[in-house]
């Protein structure tokens, strides 16, 4: 991103701006409500949050400006209120100096009054406005100035929690593997897809000498509760199997756990797999999971066996210890239970996969594959999907 100013401060501010992600984004509820309120408490025709880049005006929120999304910066009211960086309130537009030659003056229907609270980022840098409008003059007396500055405040407290979120996203997709991992043995890819900006799925992989460990969990839940509860579990359930052989590392998981589970009213499915990667040979927990495939390359294939409740259902429940085998060219597909959603019934899920794992050359290729399901379509639940391949 390059951004001209002719200030550092107004490189500052810009660059306040665009860390915030709010650009262009579609209208939200949490602003759209703001608004409704300002224009329905102070009585005026429009009321509107507008964020004032370098060059242009972007509307995030709006009632009675029938639809305005952009405007320029010369042409906007509320970049004279980020400039000065104080309430503005201004009676009459039409006999003010500071708005000549703007559009909005101009039209057949002009502004007339205006009233402007600059918004700020987390840094403090003015990077918008809360504004009012009316189509006659009028003021705005000391409990209304105060009023509509709590409002603003209101309205920075959303940008703050927007810009927080998306950073709590970003640590959260760099808990699991960025990339694919492919030798001369294997394969390995996965992808998660949060129904919300946080979510309570995860994978992950280790090797250890020709040992691979993969696993794929679901917190019961959605949003910030269940992200912060796969956090977590991630940590325990890596520590204890990259320690412990799969039972006792188990059971060390679970005793970990269960007190958190019960105390959150919450519970995990989780499939942890250890493949041989000479071999071919697998290991494997199926905790309450239920969603792990292998995938022939003929296009049939077998559904992987349950081995106990999910973690934090039965308090010292013991795990059978499952095994198999990965012959070359075969795929091992753990999906989450959001991937059903998109399907009417698990055969048609299954079905699908199998189809799917002949179209994908590779195993990062069946995961797109898979997960595009999650991106074409409104998901109610966490999607997460990991695909092992045997090179054959």
């Amino acid at each position: 991103m390059t951004i001209e100013a002719e200030t550092p401060e107004e490189a500052a501010r810009v660059r306040a701006l665009h860390a915030l992600h709010v650009l262009d984004t579609p209208r939200e509820e949490r602003y759209d409500r703001v608004v409704r309120i300002a224009q329905q408490v102070f009585g005026v025709k429009a009321a509107a949050v507008n964020l004032i880049d370098a060059d242009r005006q972007f509307t995030k929120a709006e009632v009675g400006l029938d639809g305005l999304v952009h405007a320029t910066r010369t042409d906007s009211l509320c970049a004279r209120t980020v400039e000065a960086d104080e309430l503005l309130v201004v009676p009459d537009a039409r006999t003010d100096d500071r708005f000549t030659g703007s559009s909005f003056i101009a039209d057949p229907d002009p502004v007339r009054f205006y009233a402007g609270h600059p918004l700020h980022a987390p840094g403090g840098e003015p990077v918008g406005s809360l504004c009012l409008v009316d189509s006659q003059p009028r003021e705005l007396d000391e409990r209304e100035r105060r009023l509509l500055g709590e409002m603003a405040a209101w309205v920075e407290r959303e940008l703050a929690a927007a810009r927080e979120m998306e950073r709590a996203e970003q640590v959260q997709q760099m808990l699991m593997p960025r990339t694919a991992l492919t030798t001369p043995e294997i394969q390995v890819a996965g992808r998660c897809l949060p129904a919300r900006s946080l979510g309570g799925d995860f994978y992950d992989w280790t090797v250890q000498d020709d040992q691979l460990q993969v696993m794929v969990a679901d917190v019961m839940g959605k949003g910030i509760p269940a992200a912060l509860l796969a956090a977590s579990a991630r940590a325990v359930l890596r520590g204890t199997f990259q320690y412990n052989a799969a039972s006792e590392a188990m059971a060390r998981a679970s005793g970990a756990l269960t007190p958190l589970l019960e105390e959150a009213g919450a519970f995990i499915t989780a499939f942890i797999a250890r493949l041989d990667m000479s071999s071919g040979a697998l290991e494997y927990i199926d905790a309450g999971h239920g969603l792990a495939l292998v995938l022939r390359p003929d296009g049939t294939w077998r559904r992987l066996t349950s081995s106990g409740p999910p973690l934090g259902v039965m308090p010292g429940w013991t795990w059978d210890l499952h095994t198999d085998a990965l012959a070359p060219g075969e795929t091992l597909l753990v999906v989450s239970d959001g991937f059903l959603d998109f399907f009417t019934d698990l055969d048609e899920a299954v079905s699908t996969a199998a189809a799917l794992n002949l179209l994908a050359a590779t195993a990062e290729e069946l995961v797109v594959l898979c997960s595009d399901y999650a991106d074409s379509a409104v998901a109610e639940d966490d999607t997460t999907v990991l695909a092992l391949r045997r090179v054959g």
